[in-house]
């Protein structure tokens, strides 16, 4: 959403959000509560398992939802959910139910999580998909928010326990509030929507972005190791430098953590890779610091969790 050119506010939105995902002509679920908030399941020929078991098509891992609980799946031109004997029942539109044919807009009900069922695209599903994107990205730079971001990272987390590398870099702008004091916030959005700009082009499909609040961000990169993230970050503080964004000259400092099987949680990757920000900080801005076993945490540094 851009800006109204008509509007008194000093704060606006001055980039568009994520590219939403495509209402589709055929039926569909969508996550619309629950940690998968906005994941989208195709309804095709081949049924759609929900349960906590890992082998389902659509896993909810929560104690309420029995391994598994239901299954939805076509006959005709009809789609049909049959509950599996499920411990806590499934419900449709709040009602426990065993078999019922689907229709546009039913919510289902699984355990925690609420699901909604649309035959195709409509102004409802459209509705839905908006009010998701609010909850999932931050409207300014169109990045995963700050909650959704720390979600994914502990899902990455969980399942980097393999061997795989992943590394995780943590993003300043320096000296930001200099530039909201002397020009407004205005001024400050736009900085930071370019920013974002220049992040988005250079991670690409590399990794995951998202801000953390104010002028920091969080990138993800997956299957990368400590050297090649560490490239990266430096790939990315030159970019920013050279754009010459006004009010200028805007830097960046960076710091880089990898994921190792020794830290107990995403919360704790966040902790080392501020650290390493911090040493970037303290060591002059404008530069890349790295994170070891040896790198000591600020005193006092937020937890992330």
């Amino acid at each position: 959403m851009l800006p109204d050119p008509d509007s008194n506010t000093d704060r606006a939105t001055v980039v568009e959000g994520p590219e939403g995902h495509d209402c589709g002509a055929g039926p569909r679920l969508v996550v619309v509560s629950g940690a998968l908030l906005g994941t989208q399941l195709d309804i095709d020929e081949l049924p759609v398992l929900i349960g906590r078991a890992a082998g389902c098509t659509l896993t909810l891992a929560h104690p309420s939802v029995s391994r598994n609980h239901c299954r939805i799946h076509r006959e005709g031109d009809q789609v049909l959910l049959e509950d599996l004997g499920s411990t806590n029942r499934t419900r449709v539109n709040g009602r426990p139910v065993e078999l019922i044919q689907l229709r546009d807009g039913d919510q289902i009900t699984v355990g925690q999580d609420d699901l909604k069922f649309f035959e195709g695209a409509s102004a409802e599903a459209r509705y839905h998909q908006e009010l998701i994107d609010l909850a999932l990205y931050d409207a300014l730079t169109g990045f995963l928010n700050r909650r959704q971001f720390r979600i994914l990272l502990q899902e990455a987390c969980d399942h980097g326990r393999t061997g795989q590398p992943m590394s995780l870099l943590l993003l300043d702008l320096d000296h930001f509030k200099q530039i909201n004091d002397q020009h407004g916030h205005l001024a400050g959005d736009q900085v930071l929507a370019t920013v974002s700009k220049v992040l988005r082009e250079r991670v690409a499909d590399h990794g995951e972005l998202g801000r953390l609040g104010g002028e920091e961000f969080a990138i993800l990169l997956p299957d990368l190791g400590v050297g090649k993230a560490a490239e990266m970050a430096e790939m990315l503080r030159l970019a920013v430098q050279q754009r010459g964004i006004e009010p200028g000259p805007i830097t960046v400092s960076i710091g880089v953590a990898e994921w190792s099987t020794e830290l107990p949680d995403g919360a704790a990757l966040l902790q080392r890779a501020d650290a390493a920000l911090y040493c970037a900080k303290n060591s002059g801005r404008n530069r890349v610091a790295v994170a070891d076993a040896n790198t000591p945490l600020r005193a006092g540094v937020e937890r992330f969790d």
